[in-house]
């Protein structure tokens, strides 16, 4: 782990903050150049928003631009205490997305959500991305794609394509209900022990509290938000992964 940049690839803005954050401030304090690439932070195309989109505004507080918005702004907050550096991609969050013969949804509720397949033309898109932008020597980190979620199904199948890949992180919160996930107990994947320190998961708690607009979907208050990833990183959580050769 002696190169100087890495990549974080996060499938939606909170993804890599939740899922390791404190191993970004980890290795920013380290001297480390860190990026967290966020792969589906595109503006909706028009206002003609899915009854699914709209359940999800009204989680948020916020329907359409606004509510991308205000989550690149929290995401934006979040990089900054971490010492991370943001960039949004122009790819829509799938409650955005439509087929593009039919004009249909690509997903209609959370069934469809964490069931449906991740669309050809986005995954090699991105994929094209990844592999012309990615500077040579960087290291790129991936989702591993527990629990499921379309969006992180693409992301994992577009780094898979790219061919850049090093690391993966487990997916967070979905690792704790997908934690016997055979992804995880097989013979693919295998944990790298790293101790993180007391200011490690201060910082990891303060970036998650960026995204207000996300933290009733998980936890009741502040406390119990620290005290969930005080707990995660106890039990040997935010760590990295790396395929078994």
């Amino acid at each position: 782990m002696d190169h100087k940049e890495w990549i974080f690839l996060s499938p939606h803005f909170d993804d890599v903050v939740l899922s390791c954050g404190g191993l970004v401030w980890d290795l920013v304090n380290q001297g480390y150049t860190v990026g967290i690439w966020t792969i589906l932070a595109g503006f909706p195309a028009d206002e003609n928003y899915s009854d699914f989109a709209q359940q999800n505004h009204q989680l948020w507080g916020k329907a359409g631009a606004e509510a991308i918005t205000m989550r690149r702004e929290e995401d934006i907050n979040a990089c900054q205490v971490l010492g991370a550096k943001p960039r949004h991609f122009d790819w829509m969050d799938v409650i955005y997305r439509r087929h593009p013969k039919t004009g249909l949804p690509v997903v209609n509720n959370n069934e469809e959500l964490f069931n449906a397949s991740p669309e050809s033309n986005l995954v090699e898109e991105i994929a094209a991305t990844l592999s012309t932008e990615i500077p040579k020597d960087t290291i790129l980190v991936s989702p591993i794609g527990l629990g499921g979620h379309i969006d992180h199904r693409a992301v994992v199948r577009a780094g898979k394509r790219s061919g850049r890949v090093d690391y993966y992180f487990a997916d967070y919160p979905y690792i704790l209900w997908d934690f016997d996930s055979p992804v995880l107990l097989g013979d693919a994947y295998q944990k790298i022990l790293r101790n993180l320190s007391n200011e490690a998961l201060y910082q990891w708690q303060d970036a998650i509290l960026c995204y207000s607009s996300q933290l009733a979907q998980f936890w009741r208050d502040e406390d119990e938000t620290r005290l969930a990833i005080l707990n995660y990183l106890a039990g040997g959580g935010g760590r990295l992964w790396e395929k078994r050769s």
